[in-house]
């Protein structure tokens, strides 16, 4: 026979007293050996509290420092909370539910040879169950509270929607549920989170639940008779219904998500969505809630068959409606008449992809095109001529950084287009900022000090004429120089925040003076004390030991050159900054410096996205736009607005989060939650909106997608058969090296570019972003896009497309007739022959009044180490006759047959007299040969080549302004 459970420990039923379990003998050591035990406990505890506190309270500061401490008390908040609430839920469920395992868990109980060991175990913890229990379900709260924090934007989202709309391009909502896209955007998203978090608490709940009845003897899977109590069965019971009935509730939930269904031939709710998994997911709901029923009435019933029974009709249900007949549908109702069934889904589809990526206001003109560029086109869009980029960015950056670093701790990081009033003209210009680089401090240099309190900032930017070049070809700069020299004026050439970071903060208002920068040799150093906001003051003792333990750098603690009145700039790199002041907003991949009232400001446009818009299509970002970093612009999204322009001052990190589009419901919500964050766009400055741009990435996403709807016809959509694609970039494989037989070589789209040019029908030149389209699967140009950059009509997007029928040229087949032309092959090969490389700059279609002309720039870079790219020839194609020149001017005369001027060559005006500027010019190759003297004694031969090649333009430039002409060699230093 069994035992009884509660016996006398020790004690054998069938035989003799057994000898009581020994117990291991714990030495409690001497009162003065355990001082080392809690001196390292105390140690630990307060280097986790200075870690905590050096997070907290140095985040907390940086939030004040930049005017959004509202921001960070917000985000906190609201993880705290959820946190606390989630935790708090979860612990009374999980708490609750033990209590009851007690309470069930039978007084007597016969024991198996196998439970007896168990029993001595739930014997021996037994006395401490009354805060194991408590302990055990506080920690497992811990996570889940951890484990929700989280979702804070995805609760604030819900919490402050009320009253927002996006309006639906069918009112009064989507076709299928009547429900304004917020609901799924703001509401449902919260909906899903508390469904999904309750269904996984419960279930984990009763996992646990069963364990402990099976430790306390409620579950007796060994057992001849009885194996569940029927208290046990009641708990179990109750829990079970509960998982059922939340279960029923994501099947109602579930519902919803069909409009964000893939099954048809496009997104959203398709026929057979409608007509059979909708249909099945509600009779679901039905069949889990009389599942849930049946759990509780098998309180009363002897056995399982019952719910058994419910939860085999729910899985077969699950199976046959909710999978089988759906896919029977889609088979044999849907395929055989495919268009005729997704007809009126298509057409919700393209209205609602067409609102969420802001298609709808495109507007789209029919323009014929000539056959070739006429003289009166040429003359009646000189200006668009005059500002064509012929530079690269990337060959220009190399060209800057060789030409204009000036220092080898300088650095230009990214060159990008702008417009600019110089000379009282408007023109197109590339900028760059020349930010400080620690890592180029020279090796000896490469103290804490100079690091971190000495090289602190950078200096200036250049400018560059983007449609033409000096004779030797590199860029004709409107400012240039240390000290800058030039147009664009700067006031404050000072960068202190950018795109670069080498070290995680400096320390300004120091014991020692910052260097500001070097001028010509003899002339010495020029020193500078920061003068500014930016930065956190250092303080006491308490704020640089935090300082010292965030960044684990002892120095900021010790240092005598540290006052308290100094200031410690962190998140200098701009991205940093505006991703932490604004983590729920997603970033365009190219942030642009740009010079506003003789200050260097940084432009990054910010987006608001979903991919929970009802019916509209999704795109994979990554794939269209190949950003690689988590804040910028990235992952799958169904609906996308550039809803914010982020501006971040250069020298004292002063951040604006403008509203570029106040009608985005997304963001509407985001300035409810954060309301001190945003600010109009309308109290932007007028000299800093000039420079507002369209982004790039953006339009690219738009383009991608306008590409299939600009068919708004549900029949010709989906037949495809006016499908567009974005062309091929014909330079990257033409520029890409040799490779192995059987390797591809690289290919990618055509990339947006800006021009300023004049619109068909307009009266004057614009700032426009454009891009052109080819069908898909060809090669000819059907039509092209344009977005507006000017203040006056920002944001409008147009397209003009070509008659059908009319063949025109597209970037492939224009690109092969120009390599084709005899002149230009003859000049590749010679250019082989004597060591040196052809590289392509961007293919640019340029729209000129009824006509299309192509310019290809082509650059040379010779095979001696540290070279950099010069501009040599411009190709240009109007009508099939290619043109070939050594300027843009001369290749499009070549290639129209009428004379087209050269631009003027608006250089900086000269400093003083033209000795002064020559003398200048003498110091700065002086400088750039010291510098190359430097190089090679360290053995750094691609610095020397790079200052050897910035001397001799510099000496070149002077010999051209004494009348001398180009000297055959420029003298180098000695070895």
């Amino acid at each position: 026979m069994g035992r009884r459970a509660r016996r006398p420990l020790g004690r054998h039923p069938d035989g003799p007293r057994e000898e009581p379990l020994s117990v291991a003998r714990v030495v409690i050591p001497e009162p003065r050996r355990r001082w080392p035990v809690y001196a390292a406990g105390i140690v630990v505890v307060a280097l986790l509290a200075l870690s905590v506190l050096s997070g907290f309270v140095i985040d907390l500061l940086w939030f004040r420092e930049v005017g959004f401490s509202s921001v960070f008390w917000t985000i906190l908040r609201t993880k705290i909370g959820l946190g606390v609430a989630f935790g708090l839920l979860f612990f009374v469920l999980l708490y609750a539910n033990l209590l009851i395992v007690r309470w069930l868990a039978p007084s007597y109980r016969v024991l198996t040879r196998e439970e007896e060991l168990l029993e001595r175990y739930r014997m021996a913890f037994e006395p401490y169950l009354r805060w194991l229990l408590p302990l055990f379900a506080a920690v497992l709260a811990l996570f889940v509270g951890i484990g929700a924090a989280p979702q804070w934007r995805t609760f604030l989202l819900w919490r402050n929607a009320g009253g927002v709309a996006f309006g639906s391009p069918i009112p009064p909502g989507d076709p299928l549920f009547h429900r304004d896209p917020a609901f799924y955007v703001f509401t449902l998203p919260w909906l899903e989170f508390l469904q999904g978090w309750l269904f996984s608490a419960l279930v984990g709940v009763f996992v646990i639940a069963g364990v402990g009845h099976y430790l306390w003897g409620g579950i007796r899977p060994n057992a001849v008779a009885e194996k569940v109590t029927p208290q046990v069965k009641a708990h179990l019971s109750v829990l079970l219904g509960l998982i059922v009935l939340v279960k029923a509730w994501g099947y109602y939930l579930g519902q919803f998500d069909l409009l964000t269904s893939p099954r048809g031939v496009v997104a959203g709710a398709s026929y057979t969505d409608v007509k059979a998994q909708l249909p099945a997911l509600r009779l679901l709901v039905v069949i889990a809630v009389v599942c849930a029923l049946l759990f509780l009435v098998n309180i009363w019933r002897r056995g399982w068959a019952l719910p058994v029974v419910g939860l085999g009709l729910l899985a077969m249900v699950s199976i046959i409606v909710g999978a089988a007949i759906p896919a029977g549908v889609q088979r044999f109702s849907v395929a055989p008449q495919e268009q005729q069934r997704e007809r009126p889904y298509i057409r919700y589809n393209i209205a609602f992809t067409r609102r969420a990526f802001d298609l709808d206001r495109v507007a789209v003109q029919e323009r014929d095109v000539a056959a070739s560029v006429t003289p009166e086109e040429i003359d009646a869009n000189r200006v668009t001529i005059e500002n064509i980029r012929l530079w690269r960015p990337e060959v220009l950056r190399e060209n800057f950084q060789t030409l204009q670093r000036i220092r080898q701790y300088y650095e230009f990081h990214d060159v990008d287009v702008d417009r600019y009033v110089l000379g009282g003209e408007r023109r197109v210009v590339m900028v760059a900022a020349r930010e400080v680089s620690q890592d180029g401090i020279p090796a000896g240099g490469q103290t804490w000090q100079n690091r971190h309190l000495v090289y602190t900032h950078g200096f200036g930017a250049v400018v560059a004429q983007v449609n033409t070049a000096t004779p030797e070809g590199t860029p004709l700069f409107t400012l240039r120089d240390i000290p800058p020299v030039g147009e664009p004026a700067l006031s404050q050439p000072r960068v202190y925040y950018g795109e670069g970071r080498d070290v995680p903060f400096v320390v300004v208002g120091t014991g020692s003076p910052e260097l500001d920068y070097e001028g010509a040799p003899g002339g010495g150093e020029r020193r500078f004390s920061y003068d500014g906001e930016g930065g956190i003051e250092v303080g006491g003792f308490f704020r640089r030991l935090l300082f010292a333990w965030r960044y684990r750098d002892v120095n900021l603690l010790i240092s005598g050159l540290i006052r308290p009145d100094s200031r410690v700039m962190i998140y200098r790199d701009i991205r940093e900054r505006a991703v932490r002041a604004a983590p729920f907003l997603q970033f365009d991949g190219d942030p642009y410096a740009a010079i506003v009232d003789g200050r260097i400001v940084w432009i990054w446009d910010a987006y608001t996205t979903t991919s929970s818009y009802p019916y509209s299509q999704p795109i994979d970002i990554d794939e269209v736009v190949g950003n690689d970093q988590a804040f910028e612009l990235h992952g799958t999204a169904n609906y996308v607005r550039n809803s914010v322009k982020v501006v971040i001052d250069a020298y004292d990190g002063t951040m604006t989060y403008y509203v570029s589009d106040p009608e985005d419901p997304i963001v509407q919500v985001w300035r409810r939650a954060f309301p001190e964050l945003f600010t109009d766009l309308s109290e932007a400055p007028p000299e800093l909106r000039a420079h507002f741009r369209y982004p790039e990435d953006l339009f690219r996403v738009q383009a991608a997608q306008f590409a299939n709807y600009h068919v708004t016809n549900p029949d010709e959509f989906y037949r495809k058969q006016d499908f567009w694609a974005i062309p091929p970039d014909p330079t990257i494989p033409a520029n890409a090296p040799e490779v192995a037989p059987g390797e591809e070589r690289p290919s990618g789209p055509l990339r947006p570019y800006y021009v300023l040019m004049r619109l068909p029908g307009g009266t004057e030149e614009e700032f426009v972003l454009i891009l052109p389209f080819v069908p898909e699967g060809r090669q000819n140009m059907v039509a092209w896009m344009a977005a507006r950059s000017d203040p006056e009509r920002y944001g409008e997007l147009v397209a003009y497309q070509f008659p059908t029928g009319r063949n025109v040229d597209g970037p492939t087949q224009v690109f092969a007739e120009m390599r084709q032309d005899p002149r230009f092959s003859a000049q590749q090969t010679l250019l082989g022959q004597v060591g040196s490389r052809v590289l392509f700059g961007d293919f640019l279609p340029i729209p000129l009044g009824r006509s299309i002309l192509y310019v290809q720039p082509v650059y040379v870079r010779s095979e001696q180490e540290a070279a950099i790219p010069q501009l040599k020839f411009v190709l240009a194609v109007s009508g099939g006759g290619v043109g070939l020149g050594s300027t843009l001017a001369e290749a499009v005369s070549d290639a129209v047959g009428a004379a087209v001027p050269e631009p003027g060559e608006e250089g900086p005006p000269p400093e003083g007299t033209v000795a002064e500027r020559i003398a200048q010019l003498l110091e700065q190759a002086a400088t750039h040969f010291q510098a190359a003297d430097e190089a090679l004694r360290a053995g750094d031969l691609a610095t020397y080549q790079r200052e050897i090649e910035a001397a001799r333009a510099a000496v070149e430039q002077a010999r051209e302004l004494a009348g001398e002409g180009t000297p055959e060699a420029a003298p180098t230093p000695s070895p």
